[in-house]
């Protein structure tokens, strides 16, 4: 049988496919914990991260060439707070949160953006969660 090029549809539809079989699928299983703490890791691959803590205090979440969400809507946080420090060279990290906890952001960002500012809901009166760090080419959102 002979060699042919695949043309522009058939190379589409290939890669399509072969990112919606269940392999791919398989390297996007978060990692769950229910510790008060933790700290992970991402290079050259994804990171879904599950925090379902109820008493929240601290975390750090370090990224190179990746793509990282840490997913804080399950979570409560301790009643002093919390901090998440983040790293990141050439790479995203999303963090999600719950609509009503104050967070601020003292992250640097060298050649990357930062989108943290969110309204305050509870005027100083509860917890907070303080996200630090540094950002290098890449990206970090608090939503």
């Amino acid at each position: 049988m002979e060699a042919r090029e695949l043309d522009r549809d058939e190379r589409n539809a290939t890669a399509a496919a072969w990112f919606e079989e269940d392999e791919f699928e398989e390297l996007s299983e978060p990692v769950i914990t229910d510790e008060d703490s933790f700290e992970h890791g991402a290079a050259f691959d994804g990171l879904k991260i599950l925090v379902r803590s109820q008493q929240f205090r601290s975390g750090s979440v370090t990224a190179v060439l990746s793509g990282v969400t840490l997913d804080l809507r399950d979570a409560s946080l301790s009643a002093d707070g919390a901090t998440i420090s983040v790293q990141s060279a050439l790479s995203g990290i999303d963090i999600l949160v719950p609509s009503d906890w104050d967070v601020t952001c003292d992250v640097e960002a060298v050649c990357g953006g930062i989108d943290g500012d969110r309204p305050s809901t509870s005027a100083g009166r509860g917890p907070r969660l303080r996200v630090t760090g540094t950002v290098v080419a890449g990206g970090l959102c608090v939503r």
